[in-house]
């Protein structure tokens, strides 16, 4: 009888060993149901990139908004008289660079045309000149030998002196018209340099449109206002946030997983989710595997006998739905769960 006694208490330990050992079987086997994770979603601040006052602010902590809605307004009227200052300065510069066109082609016109005929009559010039200088050696000769009077010869000197006037005359308008020339050059230098004022202006118009545009603030994304940071009629600079939008659509829990318990996780991993009321459940795939340590799990002690600490890793597990929030807390659910 007391053999039997024994036979069945050590039944009853190995049973109750065996139940001990099969708590959270698969990823309970080695992640302990204890093991929280907290739940997180995308979350931006709503930045205004003008400065200016808040003149309307169209929603409020807990309102839903749809990608492209105005959730806010910031006064435009500076940037409305910026805008028509430039747009007069633009019209007044195409005037000039019409005005310019004109005198420029004018000039080119007429200069080209002189040059052309101040050219011709140099080059007649130059050839009365030979000429001339020809017959006045000829002459010369002559009148060394006695072959012509004196009178003959003055004749032929005056005519080459004649010629030589005429053509420095002649090379005297090629120059002139060659000034006018480089007053054409100028003309289309200031031609350009309008071209350059124009274009900054223009350049200065489109960034005053789109600040313009940036007056209007407008939500991201589809998603839950969670904060506001100002109110209406609130003075704000370049890059204030106005409020924070939420993404509901795309959330995920953190788990820290102790570095003895990694290898149970894998990327495309489906994990079951249980949260602190024992009722919600969600199911999330694994996304990421941080590879650095965040903190010790467990330190080492003389008592344990451990040699060094136990450091986690975080894993990613995106869940993406209605029944998770930011804040929450969840577990990974053991077997049967």
């Amino acid at each position: 009888m007391r053999y039997a006694a024994c036979r069945k208490a050590m039944a009853a330990l190995l049973s109750l060993l065996m139940l001990l050992s099969c708590v959270g079987c698969g990823l309970g086997k080695t992640v302990s149901e204890t093991t929280w994770g907290r739940a997180d979603a995308k979350e931006i601040d709503v930045n205004s990139k003008v400065a200016g006052r808040v003149v309307e602010l169209l929603v409020k902590e807990g309102d839903t908004v749809e990608a492209g809605q105005v959730i806010a307004r910031i006064d435009k009227r500076s940037l409305e008289a910026q805008k028509a200052e430039l747009e007069a300065s633009i019209e007044a510069v195409r005037a000039q660079q019409s005005q310019a066109a004109v005198t420029t082609n004018m000039q080119q016109g007429s200069t080209q045309s002189a040059l052309s005929q101040a050219q011709s009559a140099a080059d007649r010039a130059r050839a009365d000149l030979a000429l001339a200088k020809a017959d006045h050696d000829r002459y010369a000769d002559l009148l060394a030998q006695g072959a012509v009077s004196q009178q003959t010869f003055d004749q032929y000197d005056t005519k080459y002196k004649t010629a030589q006037a005429a053509y420095e005359q002649a090379q005297g308008a090629v120059s002139q018209s060659n000034a006018g020339l480089l007053q054409t050059d100028v003309s289309k230098e200031n031609e350009k340099a309008l071209a350059a004022k124009l274009a900054q202006a223009e350049a200065s118009l489109q960034d005053v449109e789109v600040s313009l545009d940036e007056t209007e603030i407008k939500a991201p994304f589809d998603g839950v206002i969670t904060e506001k940071y100002v109110e209406e009629g609130s003075m704000i600079s370049n890059g204030t946030p106005l409020v924070a939008v939420q993404d509901t659509s795309d959330n995920w829990v953190d788990i820290k997983i102790p570095e003895t318990q990694l290898s149970d996780f894998h990327l495309g991993q489906q994990v079951t989710l249980i949260g602190r009321d024992n009722k919600t459940k969600v199911t999330g795939t694994v996304t990421d595997i941080s590879k650095k340590a965040e903190f010790a799990t467990q330190r080492a002690t003389s008592e344990r006998g451990d040699a060094s600490d136990i450091v986690s890793f975080n894993v990613k597990i995106q869940v993406n739905s209605d029944a998770l929030w930011p804040g929450m807390r969840f577990r990974l659910a053991g077997d049967g769960e």
